[in-house]
């Protein structure tokens, strides 16, 4: 018994092209996967050494800057015995403000970005919209 299909096709023939597609599509994907990841991989080696070395730098003079606040402060409420405890506690409190509003922007932009690869998953979509169409073709 030998079945044809619409296309004068045998269903064995059929099954070897729908494999021999499906092997394609997932090389295919897979080298475009690899491609992204790769692309990502290459600007974070460049960017993280220089995001430690600006982190610490930024940590030094952080530290610097605050004991010129806490300094000034202590003179602004002169003669107090608690005058630098004063100076500390604004410069702390100005912090902690900044750092939540650091944070929540930072969230923020992460929740919107993601580390999802987007091209990838759209392509894997449209592919998928594709295979759906082709194989009701087929039959």
């Amino acid at each position: 018994m030998h079945v044809v299909t619409e296309n004068n096709k045998s269903i064995g023939q059929v099954a070897a092209e729908l494999k021999n597609d499906a092997l394609d599509f997932v090389t295919t994907r897979l080298q475009m996967l690899m491609q992204e990841m790769n692309d990502k991989l290459k600007v974070w080696k460049t960017a993280l050494p220089m995001l430690i070395v600006a982190a610490v730098l930024g940590g030094v003079a952080f530290l610097v800057f605050s004991f010129a606040l806490v300094s000034f402060l202590a003179a602004v409420f002169g003669p107090n015995p608690y005058a630098w405890c004063y100076g500390a506690l604004i410069v702390a409190a100005f912090y902690f403000v900044a750092a939540f509003a650091t944070y929540y922007l930072g969230k923020r932009e992460l929740a919107q970005t993601g580390l999802v690869p987007t091209r990838t998953v759209r392509v894997l979509k449209q592919d998928q919209v594709w295979i759906q169409n082709e194989a009701r073709s087929q039959i």
